[in-house]
């Protein structure tokens, strides 16, 4: 079934009824009129795709009624009967539009060929209309997929619209629910005095864009309102699109003609158009937030690190004093005193080490990259870590096995950052194991590599929290409720430690068997090249 709808003026009776019957059967809708006044007034009431009309007939001629319908009607197609005709004829009939010439007398055949043939020349040249604006559009999303910049965005939807539309004038503005508008940028309007834009804004408002409807304009239909404004410009006819936002704020883009009126395809095209711009805009005011927020957090973050650093720095001396005093009256006190003050010492030094791990976080956000080239003994720095924790380990009544062949080659590294490496893996593995546990100290070389390894007997770590456990101040139990000591840094400060050394770290786990933490490190940082210490 057809869906054009085609207008037949001939003020012959006969005629007009033989060319409905014919293009009846061919399936199009048809409506008839018997002059240029009745064939006005029916194109007032509905729309059409294609005028089949006589040239010569009494008042208004063909051409006239062709003309006036093409002022309401672009994209009209006009197609003329004629007995006869001039080469005048036929060069103001190519003026007016006319599309295609029939001559009087014709076959069923030739009058419905003749309608199919320039449907099909216009349905082309819509095809082409369209497979045009999809370039522009094209252009316009990798454009908007590329930008951040709110300003960008309605700039370049500015231009792209005016230019692919012909219209003389383009604007932006916003407005909120309940309230006036107003314009966010111009083009074309640079004549125009700023309060008479903003009557204009206010009365565009005023019509049907609050309900995020497309507005149309024109001079031949249009209410007092639409009058006022059109004059107000001094332009023919205008297009209201919004854009629809996540924001409570509207905003619409507005476009003029001073001469002749915008084709159905221009709205459409504007249709598609603001949509794309809508969701670039969301997205770049989407971006400018997050990019707010990221530098709130980095305050917040810059903040709280220098909270730690003051505030390591400020205890540091008070229980440097603290140590000092304690470790006098040990020596000199009588029992049961000793082992009071032995409590208060051992407490006062594991303060110190939570202090030295808020340092050390100090140490890796600050930035440093150079690398010592110490000549070393790996059982020497194993043997002098585990001799900094054998009060602890005798404490909790551990087995401590150390696994490192007696021929192991020396190696060139950082001892200050190796030794931060293996003494916060000890104490990791101290933490969580329970008393008469195990903890076990390997290593061996493989080429230029060499492999360290501390395992424990411990608790284990949950499978769904072994990616996090390397983050700094992370801890696996909740902060109200755990029963292990510490800042949550030490593995962080490993996982630092390790990167800047140019190695890897590895960790395995099993709830309620114990954990193995896996360093892998060059035996000669010579020519390491410096990287940047961060967690």
């Amino acid at each position: 079934m057809m869906e054009e709808q085609i207008l037949i003026v001939d003020d012959e009776a006969d005629i007009l009824d033989l060319c409905r019957r014919i293009l009846e059967a061919r399936g199009y809708r048809v409506k008839t009129a018997h002059n240029g006044l009745e064939a006005i007034e029916l194109a007032l009431q509905e729309s059409f795709d294609l005028l089949l009309t006589d040239i010569k007939m009494p008042g208004m001629n063909g051409l006239e009624i062709a003309q006036t319908l093409k002022k309401s009607d672009p994209n009209v197609i006009c197609v003329t009967m004629t007995g006869y005709s001039t080469m005048d004829m036929v060069l103001e009939a190519l003026k007016l539009g006319i599309d295609e010439f029939i001559l009087k007398p014709f076959t069923p055949d030739e009058l419905g060929m003749a309608v199919a043939k320039t449907l099909e020349k216009v349905r082309l040249r819509k095809e082409n209309v369209r497979l045009r604006s999809l370039i522009p559009l094209f252009e316009l999303n990798k454009m908007l997929m590329r930008t951040v910049e709110e300003d960008e965005v309605l700039s370049r939807l500015l231009e792209i619209s005016r230019e692919e539309t012909k219209a003389d004038i383009a604007g932006l503005y916003t407005f909120e629910k309940d309230t006036k508008g107003s314009y966010l940028a111009c083009r074309g309007m640079e004549g125009i005095d700023g309060k008479l834009k903003q009557q204009i804004c206010d009365k565009l408002v005023d019509l049907d864009l609050r309900q995020g409807q497309q507005l149309t304009l024109s001079r031949e239909d249009v209410n007092d309102t639409g009058r006022d404004i059109l004059e107000q410009l001094g332009v023919q006819s205008i297009i209201a699109t919004p854009l629809k936002s996540k924001e409570a704020n509207s905003s619409a883009l507005v476009l003029a003609r001073r001469a002749g009126n915008f084709a159905p395809s221009d709205k459409d095209f504007l249709t598609v158009l603001s949509g794309q711009a809508s969701i670039a805009l969301d997205n770049a005011r989407l971006f400018a937030e997050i990019q707010k927020a990221y530098q709130e957090l980095q305050v917040l973050d810059h903040m709280k690190s220098e909270f730690i650093n003051i505030a390591a720095h400020e205890l540091r001396t008070p229980l440097a004093i603290l140590i000092g005093y304690a470790t006098v009256l040990e020596e000199d006190a009588e029992a049961p005193s000793p082992e009071y003050i032995s409590i208060i010492s051992r407490n006062a030094m594991r303060l110190r080490s939570l202090i030295e791990d808020m340092l050390n976080l100090k140490y890796l956000e600050s930035g440093v990259t150079t690398l010592c080239q110490d000549h070393l003994d790996l059982n020497e720095v194993m043997a002098e870590a585990l001799q900094d924790i054998s009060l602890s380990v005798q404490e909790k009544n551990l087995t401590v096995t150390v696994d490192i062949p007696a021929d192991f080659p020396i190696i060139i590294a950082d001892r200050q950052k190796l030794d931060l490496i293996i003494i916060n893996l000890l104490d990791n593995a101290l933490k969580f194991t329970p008393e008469g546990g195990r903890i076990t100290c390997r290593a061996e070389v493989d080429g230029d590599w060499m492999t360290m390894s501390v395992s424990d007997t411990g608790i284990g770590i949950p499978e769904e929290k072994l990616d996090r456990i390397f983050d700094r101040f992370y801890q696996v139990e909740d902060s109200l409720t755990r029963g292990y000591e510490g800042m949550g840094l030490g593995l962080a400060i490993v996982r630092g430690m390790v990167d800047v050394c140019g190695g890897k770290i590895h960790v395995t786990s099993q709830e309620g068997v114990g954990t193995t933490f896996t360093v892998t490190l060059p035996r000669d940082n010579s020519n390491l090249k410096e990287r940047l210490l961060k967690l």
